[in-house]
């Protein structure tokens, strides 16, 4: 098993709204900072509820594993980050580019530790200049 079959089993559950799947995927400590919810989430109950409107709203992801950066961490922990799309049925299929990181933990049975998930904040980006 590698980290990105890991990320690839979560982009399968989250797209078959498998709840028991994805959230064994999830550590017992596990937190997730969720794109589509100013909160940090911290118990297992919450990850659920989070998937729970996520999954009755239609959402939906595509992800290019291929395409993300991996870090390996001492004692088999990996930190994966990269982008991802999230396609919202509750919102007319609009798309939603936004990044991920993971912190992976390969030598447990549920091997994500921590998950981070925002939206792209392209009204941010400093690359970009603006005559005035």
């Amino acid at each position: 098993m590698t980290p990105e079959n890991i990320i690839e089993q979560w982009a399968d559950c989250f797209n078959n709204a498998d709840m028991k799947g994805i959230l064994s995927l999830y550590h017992d400590n596990a937190t997730l900072l969720p794109t589509f919810l100013p909160k940090l989430l911290a118990s297992n109950n919450e990850i659920k509820g989070y998937f729970e409107v996520a999954f009755n709203g239609g959402a939906s992801v595509e992800i290019n594993v291929e395409d993300a950066i991996s870090k390996e961490l001492p004692g088999n922990i990996f930190l994966m980050t990269g982008s991802y799309v999230f396609c919202l049925g509750s919102k007319a299929d609009k798309k939603y580019l936004s990044w991920y990181s993971f912190l992976i933990d390969l030598s447990d049975d549920s091997p994500i530790k921590h998950h981070h998930s925002s939206r792209v904040p392209f009204e941010f980006d400093l690359s970009q200049t603006t005559d005035q």
